[in-house]
Parts: C-alpha cells; sequence; structure tokens
C-alpha cells in the first residue's frame, strides 16, 4: 500500500517525506504536464532522488505530456538520465514515447498516466502488453468498476484520493489548447473550466440569471472512503497537487497518513477524526465530493459558487457596531488567521485577523460559540458568511516539519562500536533492512592516562543523531581495557559510518538502465530504421456521421469513406443492423470504404454492453472499425479485426504510428494540435487522416450540465433528462456559444463554438504524407452533411486538376452555409 504525494518544489518534497508519503512524483523542467509549477532541474532532480531514496521512499517522475517528432531524441535521452539517476519510475502519456523507451530502456518502470484515459481492463491489459507495470486509472470511474479492474488486471492501480478533479476524461481535453492556444497535453493548461458561464438556449436566450462556474468542479477528499478503497484493490493512493504550496502537502500527507495507518492497525475500529477532515479543509479546497467512486453525484460534483479556495465556513455577521462587526463563531479563531466575507452584493473581500474582541477584551484566540468583535470589510453586512481561508496555527505547524533541521521522520538504526587500545576505533551501524555502514579512525586509540574512555561517553558521543534521518533504536558497546579516543574522532567516525550506511541505502535502488554506449547505439539504430513513404496524390476524403441518413447523404455526395456509429445522442435510435447491412453492401458495391466505429470512450461497467454491440456490427458485416481508445483497440486485437484509429488516442509522433502498426492497425487520425510543419514531419509508417472540417468536441465529461442544473441530477436523485426536449450551450464571458451534445450513457460533450474549415488550404496537405481528410460532422443532420461533403468533394476534384484558385471561392460557400465563426485550428500555430 503506497501512500503517494505531490512535490512541485524541494519545499514540498520535504514536507511530503516529513509528514509520511512512501513515494513523491515531481516533475522535471521538460516534457512534465505542470509546465507552469515551479519544478526541478536535472540536478535538483538527483538530489532530490538521492534525498528520498535515503528516508527509503520513492520517488516517480512526470514525463506526460505529447512528444513531438523533433523532441523524441531528447525525451527518450532524458528518461535514460532519469533511469541512470536511480528513479524508480516514470509516468508516460505519449504511446510512441511509450513504444520507444521499451526499445531502449526495457527495465525502466513505466506508469500510464491518468491523461491515457484508462477506463477499463481491456485498455489496462493492452498496456501491460506494451511493458506498463502501472495503470494510473481515469478518474471517473467508481469503486465497483475500480474492484472489476483488480479482478481482470495484475498491474499496479494508481487512484487520485484528494485534490483538483478536472471537469473532462483527462487526455480528451482540447478546451484549454483550441480556445487559447496552451494546451493540456502539453502542459499548459489555462483551466477555461475555472471560469465563469451562461447555460442558454438554442436562441442563445439565457436559461439562469448570471453566470457562475458551470464546469469547476469542487475537490476530492476521500479519507472516509480509503478501507474501500483498499477492499477495491487500489496499491497506490495519489494526492492531487503539484501545483499547491507545501503547508498543502504537509497537511494532506499527514491526514493520509494517519488514516491509512489506523485502518491497517484495526480495520474493525476504523473510524476518521473530524478533525483531520477540517485540516485538510482549512488548508484548500473547493467544498469537497467523493466524485464518481460512489456513482454519478450530479450536482454535488461541482462548485458553482467560486472556483478557488473557499476554507471553512467561520459563522455569520450578526450585527455592525461602529466600525467593528459581531460574528458568532462555529470554529475557532486566532490572530493571524485569513478571512473571507461572501457578502451579498457579490464578490469575497478578504482580510488577515489582527484584532479579536471578546467581552470588550483583546484576546489573541476565541473558541467556537464565542460571540467575537471583528474588524471586517466594509462591504460587510449583518447575515453575510464569514469563511476562514487560512489558519495561521495550522500553517506554522505545517511549515516547521520541513523547514526544521532536526527530521520528525526517523529511520530506527543499530549501533555497535569497538574501542580498545592498540586498535582502530570503529562504528558499525544497520537500519532494519539490513543495509550497513562502517568506518574505523585513521590511528589506533592509546592507552589513557587520565580519562579512559567510558560507555556513558560513548553512548552520549554516538546518541548525537539530531540532524540526521537516523534515531539510534539499539547500541552494543565492545569495550576493552582503557583506551582513549578523543570526542572529535568518535564524532568524525561516526559520520562516515552514517554517510557509508546512506550511500548503501541509496545504491539500493537500482539504475535501470544499460551502459551509456549500448544506449546511444541502439537509440540511434531506432531513429534510423523508421521507414515510410510520403503521400503526393491528393487525399480521399472520408465522413464521419451519426445516422444510417447521413452515411447514405455522405456516399451520396462523394465520400470515399464513412465511419458511423461511436456515440448514440439523447433522443435518437441506435443503428439496427439492416441499416448496417445495407451500408456494408452500398460501399462494397461502390468501391467505398465503410468503418463502425467505436464509443469514443467506455468505462469497465460497459463492456458487456460493447460486446454485444460488436457481435452486432459482425452479424451485419461489419469488418473494419474506428477506436478512439484504448479498451477499444485491445478488443479489435482479440477479435483480429481490422481498426482504424481515431485522433482521440493523441497520436503525435512516428513512434506513436510504430506502436498503431504494431498493434495491427491500417491507419490513424493525427491529432488536431499538430501543425502543418509537424504533419510534414511525420513518417507515413501507416496511412494517415486528419480533420479538416467539423466542430470538434473540446471536452467530454462524465458530469452532465443539464442534468445537474436543469434535470435535478443531485446525488441518487434521478435526472429529468432536458437533453431529450432541447439544445441548449453555455456562453462564455465573450459571448460565443459553446454547443453541448449528450449521449445515452449521460456523457456530456462540448462542442468548439467556432467551425474548422481548411478547405482553402488544401493544397497544403499534399505531399505531407495525409492520405485521407475528414469531415467531421457526428452531430449534424444528413441535409448539412450532404451540403459539406459535396463542396468537399467538387474541391478535392478541383485540387486534383490542379485548379488549385477554385478552392478559395468554395470555402466561401461553405462560409455562407456553416456561418462566418471559422476556424483553422492549429494547422497554422499549433501548441507549444
Amino acid at each position: 500500500m503506497e501512500l503517494m504525494s505531490p512535490a512541485g518544489n524541494r519545499e514540498a518534497l520535504r514536507a511530503a517525506i516529513a509528514n509520511g508519503a512512501d513515494a513523491v512524483y515531481l516533475g522535471g523542467q521538460e516534457f512534465n504536464a505542470r509546465q507552469l509549477a515551479e519544478n526541478f532541474s536535472r540536478e535538483e532532480i538527483v538530489e532530490a532522488i538521492e534525498y528520498a531514496h535515503e528516508r527509503g521512499v520513492r520517488v516517480y517522475v512526470t514525463v506526460n505530456t505529447l512528444v513531438k517528432n523533433v523532441e523524441m531524441e531528447e525525451a527518450i535521452d532524458y528518461l535514460y538520465f532519469l533511469g541512470n539517476s536511480r528513479v524508480d519510475g516514470v509516468i508516460v502519456q505519449d504511446l510512441g514515447l511509450a513504444w520507444a523507451a521499451r526499445q531502449v530502456l526495457p527495465d525502466l518502470k513505466l506508469m500510464a498516466s491518468t491523461q491515457m484515459t484508462v477506463t477499463n481492463a481491456l485498455g489496462a491489459k493492452l498496456l501491460g502488453e506494451l511493458g506498463f507495470k502501472r495503470i494510473i486509472l481515469a478518474r471517473e470511474l467508481s469503486l465497483k468498476e475500480i474492484a472489476s479492474i483488480r479482478r481482470e488486471c495484475q498491474l499496479e492501480l494508481e487512484v487520485f484520493v484528494h485534490g483538483a478533479l478536472c471537469f473532462c476524461y483527462s487526455g480528451q481535453c482540447l478546451l484549454s489548447s483550441m480556445v487559447g492556444g496552451r494546451s493540456g497535453n502539453r502542459g499548459r493548461c489555462a483551466q477555461p473550466c475555472r471560469l465563469a458561464y451562461t447555460l442558454v438556449d438554442a436562441k442563445g436566450q439565457e436559461l439562469e440569471p448570471g453566470a457562475e462556474h458551470l464546469l469547476s468542479t469542487r475537490d476530492l477528499c476521500t479519507l472516509e472512503l480509503v478501507p474501500r478503497l483498499i477492499e477495491a484493490g487500489v496499491n497506490a493512493f495519489k494526492i492531487e497537487g503539484r501545483m499547491r504550496r507545501p503547508e498543502y502537502v504537509a497537511v494532506v500527507t499527514r491526514a493520509y497518513r494517519r488514516i491509512l495507518d489506523r485502518y491497517l492497525e484495526d480495520p474493525q475500529g476504523f473510524t476518521v477524526d473530524p478533525e483531520e477532515i477540517r485540516e485538510v479543509a482549512q488548508v484548500f479546497n473547493r467544498d469537497f465530493t467523493p466524485g464518481y467512486l460512489l456513482g454519478d453525484p450530479g450536482a454535488e460534483l461541482m462548485s458553482y459558487g467560486r472556483p478557488s479556495n473557499r476554507g471553512i465556513y467561520l459563522g455569520r455577521v450578526v450585527e455592525r457596531e461602529g466600525g467593528r462587526y459581531l460574528v458568532k463563531l462555529e470554529a475557532p479563531l486566532r490572530q493571524g488567521d485569513g478571512v473571507e466575507v461572501w457578502v451579498r452584493g457579490g464578490g469575497h473581500p478578504g482580510l488577515v485577523v489582527e484584532d479579536i474582541r471578546l467581552w470588550g477584551r483583546k484576546v489573541e484566540e476565541a473558541p467556537a460559540g464565542a460571540l467575537v468583535s471583528l474588524e471586517l470589510p466594509p462591504q460587510a453586512r449583518p447575515g453575510d458568511r464569514v469563511f476562514k481561508t487560512s489558519d495561521a496555527s495550522l500553517l506554522a505547524w505545517a511549515r516547521r516539519t520541513y523547514t526544521s533541521q532536526r527530521e520528525i521522520r526517523k529511520i530506527p538504526i543499530h549501533m555497535e562500536v569497538w574501542a580498545s587500545p592498540g586498535q582502530l576505533f570503529k562504528v558499525k551501524v544497520m537500519d532494519e533492512e539490513g543495509h550497513i555502514g562502517e568506518a574505523a579512525s585513521s590511528a589506533p586509540a592509546e592507552i589513557a592516562i587520565k580519562h579512559p574512555l567510558t560507555e556513558e561517553v560513548l553512548k552520549e558521543q554516538l546518541d548525537r543523531l539530531g540532524n540526521t534521518p537516523y534515531e539510534l533504536k539499539s547500541l552494543q558497546i565492545n569495550l576493552h581495557g582503557t583506551p582513549m579516543v578523543p570526542l572529535s574522532i568518535i564524532n568524525q567516525v561516526r559520520r562516515e559510518a552514517l554517510a557509508n550506511l546512506s550511500l548503501k541505502r541509496r545504491e539500493a535502488f537500482p539504475r535501470s538502465v544499460p551502459p551509456r554506449q549500448e544506449f546511444v547505439t541502439t537509440l540511434a539504430s531506432l531513429l534510423r530504421d523508421k521507414e515510410g513513404k510520403q503521400a503526393s496524390r491528393v487525399p480521399s476524403l472520408s465522413v464521419a456521421v451519426g445516422s444510417y441518413e447521413a452515411a447514405l447523404a455522405a456516399l451520396e455526395a462523394g465520400a470515399e469513406r464513412v465511419y458511423l456509429g461511436g456515440e448514440v445522442w439523447q433522443g435518437q435510435k441506435a443503428i439496427s443492423i439492416s441499416e448496417l447491412q445495407s451500408l456494408c453492401k452500398a460501399t462494397e458495391r461502390q468501391g467505398k470504404e465503410f468503418f463502425i466505429a467505436f464509443p469514443r470512450l467506455w468505462q469497465e461497467k460497459e463492456e458487456l454492453h460493447i460486446r454485444r454491440e460488436l457481435e452486432r456490427w459482425l452479424q451485419a458485416g461489419g469488418q473494419k472499425f474506428l477506436v478512439g481508445n484504448l479498451g477499444s483497440l485491445q478488443l479489435l486485437k482479440e477479435y483480429r479485426l481490422t481498426g482504424w484509429g481515431d485522433y482521440t488516442l493523441n497520436i503525435f509522433n512516428d513512434f506513436a504510428l510504430q506502436n498503431l502498426k504494431a498493434w495491427g492497425l491500417e491507419g490513424a487520425t493525427l491529432s488536431p494540435e499538430l501543425n502543418l510543419e509537424e504533419i510534414k514531419g511525420i513518417k507515413a509508417l501507416l496511412p494517415l487522416e486528419v480533420i479538416v472540417h467539423g466542430r470538434l468536441p473540446l471536452m467530454l465529461s462524465a458530469h452532465c450540465v443539464l442534468g445537474a442544473r436543469l434535470g435535478g441530477k443531485e446525488g441518487r436523485k434521478p435526472c429529468f433528462a432536458p437533453c431529450r426536449k432541447a439544445r441548449y450551450g453555455l456562453k462564455d464571458r465573450l459571448g460565443f456559444v459553446f454547443s453541448i451534445t449528450t449521449d445515452t450513457r449521460c456523457r456530456f460533450y462540448l462542442y468548439n463554438p467556432k467551425t474548422l474549415d481548411f478547405l482553402a488550404h488544401l493544397s497544403l496537405l499534399r505531399g505531407t504524407g495525409v492520405t485521407l481528410v475528414r469531415l467531421e460532422l457526428r452531430e449534424k443532420e444528413s441535409s448539412y452533411v450532404r451540403r459539406v461533403t459535396r463542396i468537399y468533394r467538387e474541391a478535392l476534384n478541383c485540387l486534383k486538376e490542379g485548379e488549385i484558385e477554385a478552392l478559395s471561392v468554395l470555402a466561401g460557400e461553405v462560409e455562407k452555409y456553416v456561418g462566418r465563426e471559422i476556424t483553422r485550428g492549429h494547422y497554422f500555430r499549433g501548441v507549444v
């Protein structure tokens, strides 16, 4: 059972270790999904690993961003550096980096980032075959689903137990990327989900007064669910927070350390101390939620009122007395605490409490239940709520745990010493794992004339371990005759023995890399042996649709490939077997291709349904399938079927394609976050496709805003399904409306307010290796599909004939039809 804490900087690292973490995870200044954190230089990573390993704590480093082709050699070399520095594991998102690591660094422990969106046992199994040893599961899974994955999977399972939640399935969010150019997949998320939005109808009319933080989740807290997580088979309990201050790391780590130890010592008598919950809430919270562990919580997942720390409820303003206010306390208050007043006119003005008066007398602190007089912001009024946002005493304690020279968490050691005249003075220290450190004086002890060495003196000098991570548990003294050893020599030998013990403890953690020259040779061969031909012909046209009628419209209008299926939208019927059979025959007759799409994402509880759907598709004659998640890919492998990798697999580089090829896929759709130059730099190891038109889903979430806000979905209450009656959107502060779709599994899709359209620039795709251009129209009616497909068919025909000037005219037709809100996506800008 591993408690794993975040370390955004060196102070947080020490705070985590001092307060009981079994492992820490941190990011370097390269390839790290928290680029805005302080992070660690390479030298600091080495120091952090040595510091942690000496104290028996494991270190994992996040290398959890998508990697561009031009960065791949540097990224692999960085993995070598980490393995050579004795890192205990690397957390990886990119399929290509993982594949390359297995070729050149087979002993390096790979851990699948939650950005890989592992939501089922089949996905975990696939990554196990790639060489991963641990899976960090998606946060949207229930305890029941985690237990099911545990039964089917032998890999280590890691689960987030505390901290910030993403509204979107991790690894599937394009909101920050497409709206602001800062990609979450590249570690630069601008957190637009924490901004305020307004729910509107199809005409743009506001349905609720004022904007609220409709995409801002509460913080995860599972202190009371730890026993059930253990029973579900979780191996590693992960605290989120590499952007948080060290005091937060200290308080939260201590709370979970106590909870875990208490349960393991006495499962039957297990309880959670309310003070532990109060402390973790005090140090930071947006209100707490168990997330999806107990099922869909509906509105109870969200923090609509504010996206930042709310502290704990302190009390209400009773009345105003001149320039001061009477407040009835619901929690203790001390000088130096920070408070905020939630004024009814809006806003949360705050201050640090300097003057507390109780019964007219100035006091340093006041207990819960007291009626105190405080100075508050002038906007405060009777009835306003007051929250304590920081506790000076708690923060001071937390700070001491990682700043004090005397370490709190001590390693017990056993010591033996030898002293006799004419012999070297020797010290041997041993820890409880059997590591031994020894040292001896450079000259033998002399015969004492006045002050012979005694056991009392030896014990006093050898027990001087205050500024080390060790504590003396036993001491065996072998004292013969009347030796004289200067105290400076005793102290020096003690220090040398402890230094040797520390070295042995650090060396017990292996270097998981081959010799440097062997690595360099293997890597050079890997980089050289990629083969792929650049396609120079005009790309073919593919269209992704959501209905039988739309599929027929796409084929009639000139599509050479059709993807049908995936999600079934609310109010829409599933594709029938007869319709699938009809499309299979029609495309075969016309010499075109027909792919049946798996849902972009599905969870463990849906596996039986997915298998039944696959059997139904096979019965209808389906032979080719579009897959957008790892579980579906593994299912294809089991059935030995042909598949095409969708863009939701985040294909970013040559090695990712190499991986898909090894898994048996016949082609892939590249990530929409790549720009033109990056697309040109990718070798066509497989046929490649890019998306050139459509409103892409920027978010895919297990939480439905419509159900929570309009459907009464809260806790176990059922939803009234407003999504079946009308269409809705979210309007941001700039007036853009993000349209909303929901599927029959109550997943929530938030679409780009702008339509991607690259028609005017299609000629730039010639020679890039792209063989297919896709229109992403799964949520569109057949009339839209027919019209846009026909325009693109004509554009590709013109391109084939060399009539490039016609593209701008046809692009104008698209603009007239779809509206002026057009975007070129990342084709020209890309992501950093």
